[in-house]
């Protein structure tokens, strides 16, 4: 159980951590929409733009959460989400809460919107290689892995032209 009683001041330090990180999940979500309408829409240089706006984003964000990381060591509060949870319990009026529940939220949804994208590109990588084996020839192509997770890839076939 945390035994922390904020002050006005740490409240308010804790608040604007949260809302920029709050700001951050936000402007990320809008960038993995923006991505996924790419990736449907097979536009590899907008994916390519916008994976650089991505990069910035959880960038800031992870600023954001380490400041909001070192505050909750310099108030002795164990990290992660344990931590803020006990010093929210201790501190159950303050503002900070609704904002830890909407950064929550948000973080779902980032995950989930991240997965789909995520297949998204794996499914037309996928086709890709299976194009690409078509028009070198290859009849089969396995894909397995081996103990360790590497990645092996048999192939057989023939060559479609000669020079």
């Amino acid at each position: 159980m945390c035994r922390v009683n904020l002050s006005a001041e740490q409240q308010n330090r804790l608040s604007r951590i949260l809302s920029v990180e709050l700001e951050c999940a936000r402007s990320l979500a809008a960038i993995l929409q923006r991505e996924h309408s790419a990736l449907k829409s097979r536009d590899p240089d907008r994916v390519l733009e916008i994976s650089s706006e991505k990069q910035q984003a959880v960038e800031q964000m992870q600023l954001s959460g380490r400041q909001r990381e070192q505050l909750l060591a310099s108030l002795r509060v164990a990290p992660g989400s344990e931590g803020i949870e006990a010093l929210f319990q201790a501190n159950p009026d303050t503002a900070c809460t609704d904002l830890w529940r909407q950064l929550g939220e948000i973080a779902g949804q980032l995950r989930e919107q991240n997965e789909i994208n995520g297949g998204i590109l794996a499914l037309s990588q996928r086709h890709n290689q299976q194009a690409l084996d078509i028009l070198c020839g290859r009849t089969e192509s396995r894909n397995t892995y081996g103990a360790k997770g590497q990645h092996h890839q048999t192939q057989s076939g023939h060559t479609l032209t000669k020079a």
